[in-house]
């Protein structure tokens, strides 16, 4: 048993020493970023870009729409976001309001190389699903478009969200998210505006 458990862990290991920031050189043809993809996911313009930023301290207006001909709810709050893990993803924890109840959120994103898109994961204290979100961006990288399946806790029908990220300047975003029913109306539920604290 324990023979498989460290076959099974030594392609991860060795995955993990080859990756770009952990200084270890793999042989061309194991290296996830060798050459035109290397430039492509770390340039201007790239994935990564895209993602670094969102890096920072920010506070947050939040809107929640509780159906859809409805006038949005207005709270303000804060985010945190950093790099973890050999800067590969970036974590966010935010803090607010939401439709008159305290609210904490916490989304893990990164880019796969070797998919060639984002993916993402979000939790929150409002229940105890896990949203598994995968996506690309626009030619610029400038807005992040992304899906996720869940199941909705009411009603137990399979929905879907969107969610889609502006990059509007190097110190404010926007992140958007759309309840799409399964005759693909799209129906909007959440929006943050978030402005870089000073």
């Amino acid at each position: 048993m324990k023979r498989h458990h460290l076959k099974l862990c030594l392609p991860l290991l060795i995955l993990s020493l080859g990756s770009p920031r952990s200084g270890v050189a793999l042989p061309a043809a194991q290296d996830e970023t060798t050459g035109s993809e290397a430039v492509e996911t770390t340039g201007p313009g790239s994935p990564q870009n895209h993602l670094a930023a969102t890096v920072g301290d920010w506070d947050m207006m939040i809107r929640a729409w509780t159906s859809p001909n409805s006038e949005p709810q207005e709270t303000r709050g804060s985010a945190s976001s950093r790099w973890i893990l050999g800067e590969n993803f970036v974590e966010t924890r935010l803090e607010g309001e939401v439709l008159g109840t305290a609210f904490e959120g916490l989304r893990i994103e990164g880019y796969d190389i070797a998919a060639s898109k984002f993916v993402s994961t979000w939790r929150d204290s409002r229940g105890t699903y896990t949203l598994v979100f995968n996506g690309k961006c626009d030619a610029t990288c400038g807005i992040r478009t992304m899906t996720a399946n869940f199941t909705d806790p009411v009603s137990k029908t399979e929905l879907s969200i969107k969610s889609v990220t502006t990059i509007i300047d190097e110190d404010s975003y926007r992140y958007e998210s759309y309840i799409v029913t399964p005759s693909g109306t799209e129906i909007k539920n959440m929006e943050f505006d978030a402005v870089r604290k000073p």
